[in-house]
């Protein structure tokens, strides 16, 4: 009896020693990963055990909690329970990455796989064969974007990664909708428009659609320059007609000024109209007013403007004698009463009426000869007065000649003397009257 309750004694004693003394041999997957013990009251770092196996013995009255680390992975943190019974060995597998991430403005939001994680700093956890978008954004900046791989055949992430937000970005509202936006040359599309502006730089944007004046600005992201807007609107609102002529060297004018031959880019402000005349020698002048108000008809994107052949101008000849007061000496020999007759002859040959006949004077007009043609009135008359000196008879003979530019008013009437300028033709049925005179008297 006593040697049986010998051996329960000793079986009980080794029991109770394996019970209350048992260790662990933890190993990581990583040569190199630290074993870390720690508190249990508010799990700080308590001691260092080793890197990559140590043994440990699960302490009576402790959570025997243990860190593992190592950079660039995310820590695993491990409780032992010593009253539970546990393999002597414990594998401990690191293979989540870990990525600190921090961000520039501070204010600036970090998202990640498009949800809002913080701002300034954040820790970023990529699980194995998994990857994660992290965008960094700020208004007024341009956003910056980077994916974080943990695969095999991936870049291996860095344990330490810093955004700096430096590009501006603004935000260009566009009207109409639908046209077309373009930085320094390239398109971005059509519609509102995100505009990146690189740190030093300035981009030039414009926005542009048929039929309007195209909207230019220039955006710079320079030090010591004002900061460009978040957002910005680019409304285009004055129209744009291109003009082309024919013939194609007919001359555009506006405002009395010439801006163009055969084409012209014309801008038609916002609440306004614009008169343009189309003209060239032999054609009929062209006039149409392009207007860019409300309830009226839009102006249209291109125009072609097809001159008429001018009836006056095939009908008359180039003449340097027209209105210009020619002196025609009487030759010698000739009667006075003799000469002023030849030249009522002459006169009444081209012109049916006499308006005024003073042969002591030496005067003499014609009335008003009117042909009308689509395009302007003609009017003509010829004005004879006394000239040379008093010791040869001679005649001043001018031939006038005007024109009155209808521009589809036919309210012009011959005596209307404010809308008739002189005329450097004359109609070929008076051509050859000066020659005449001439030829007859000297």
């Amino acid at each position: 009896m006593n040697f049986k309750h010998l051996l329960t004694i000793s079986f009980l004693t080794l029991f109770s020693a394996s019970a209350f003394s048992q260790k662990i041999m933890l190993q990581a997957n990583h040569s190199d990963a630290k074993f870390i013990l720690l508190n249990d009251y508010d799990d700080s770092d308590k001691q260092e055990l080793g890197t990559g196996s140590v043994e440990l013995k699960l302490e009576k009255d402790s959570k025997n909690r243990v860190k593992i680390t190592k950079p660039g992975y995310q820590a695993v943190v491990k409780e032992y329970n010593r009253n539970l019974k546990w393999d002597k060995e414990q594998k401990i597998t690191l293979d989540t990455r870990q990525v600190d991430i921090t961000a520039e403005p501070f204010d600036a939001e970090i998202l990640v796989d498009g949800r809002v994680i913080g701002t300034k700093a954040i820790y970023l956890f990529i699980q194995k064969d998994r990857f994660l978008t992290v965008e960094v954004k700020k208004p007024g900046f341009a956003p910056v974007t980077k994916v974080y791989y943990n695969q095999p055949d991936k870049e291996t992430p860095p344990f330490k990664d810093h955004f700096t937000l430096r590009d501006r970005q603004v935000r260009l509202e566009v009207q109409p909708a639908d046209a077309t936006v373009a930085t320094n040359g390239v398109t971005l599309g059509k519609g509102n428009q995100d505009i990146r502006i690189p740190f030093g730089d300035c981009v030039t944007t414009t926005v542009t659609k048929d039929g309007f004046v195209n909207f230019e600005k220039v955006f710079c992201n320079k030090e010591g320059d004002p900061e460009p807007p978040i957002r910005d609107k680019a409304v285009l609102e004055d129209r744009l007609v291109k003009i082309t002529t024919a013939p194609n060297d007919a001359a555009v004018e506006i405002g009395g000024k010439r801006v163009g031959n055969g084409a012209y880019d014309l801008k038609v402000p916002k609440n306004s109209c614009v008169e343009v005349r189309i003209s060239k020698d032999g054609f009929i002048r062209y006039v149409k007013n392009y207007c860019n108000q409300t309830n009226m008809q839009e102006p249209p994107l291109t125009d072609f403007l097809e001159m008429k052949v001018d009836e006056a101008y095939t009908s008359s000849v180039s003449s340097d004698l027209a209105n210009v007061r020619i002196t025609v000496p009487v030759r010698a020999g000739l009667a006075p009463e003799e000469a002023w007759r030849i030249l009522s002859s002459i006169i009444t040959g081209y012109f049916d009426i006499l308006e005024t006949v003073d042969y002591n004077t030496g005067y003499l007009t014609t009335s008003w000869q009117v042909q009308n043609f689509q395009s302007s009135i003609i009017r003509t008359r010829v004005i004879v007065s006394s000239g040379g000196n008093s010791n040869q008879l001679a005649y001043a003979v001018k031939l006038v000649s005007q024109e009155a530019f209808l521009d589809g008013k036919s309210n012009v009437t011959v005596k209307d003397d404010e809308k008739f300028t002189d005329w450097a033709r004359i109609l070929k049925k008076y051509d050859g009257l000066i020659q005449e005179i001439q030829a007859r008297l000297q």
